[in-house]
């Protein structure tokens, strides 16, 4: 088994269900795995701030554009609605393996 369909079983069976939103576009059903975060203070607040790996298969199926992850999409997450700070592709052998997403709010 290749590490891309490992990193995407592995995710449909340990992830959660996620929803990832566009302006403009149809919202798209996710599966996704959290790491530990930190609390941020942001002014007189606090914000949880984690990274989120996804797996690519549901946005290569989608008819978005790009068919990727951005920085201007949100991220909900059990009915969180969460910031993309930072989209970071993890390939190997130049095929996208996961999405690694680093999210706040």
């Amino acid at each position: 088994m290749s590490i891309v369909a490992n990193a995407a079983r592995m995710i449909a069976l340990k992830g959660e269900t996620m929803e990832l939103d566009r302006d403009g576009e149809t919202p798209i059903t996710v599966k996704g795995k959290r790491a530990a975060g930190s609390l941020d203070d942001v002014g007189n607040a606090s914000q949880q701030r984690f990274r989120v790996r996804i797996a690519p298969t549901e946005i290569a199926a989608s008819t978005w554009s790009p068919a990727a992850p951005l920085t201007t999409d949100r991220l909900v997450v059990a009915g969180r609605i969460l910031a993309i700070l930072d989209v970071e592709p993890v390939s190997d052998g130049g095929e996208i393996a996961l999405y690694e997403l680093d999210v706040a709010g």
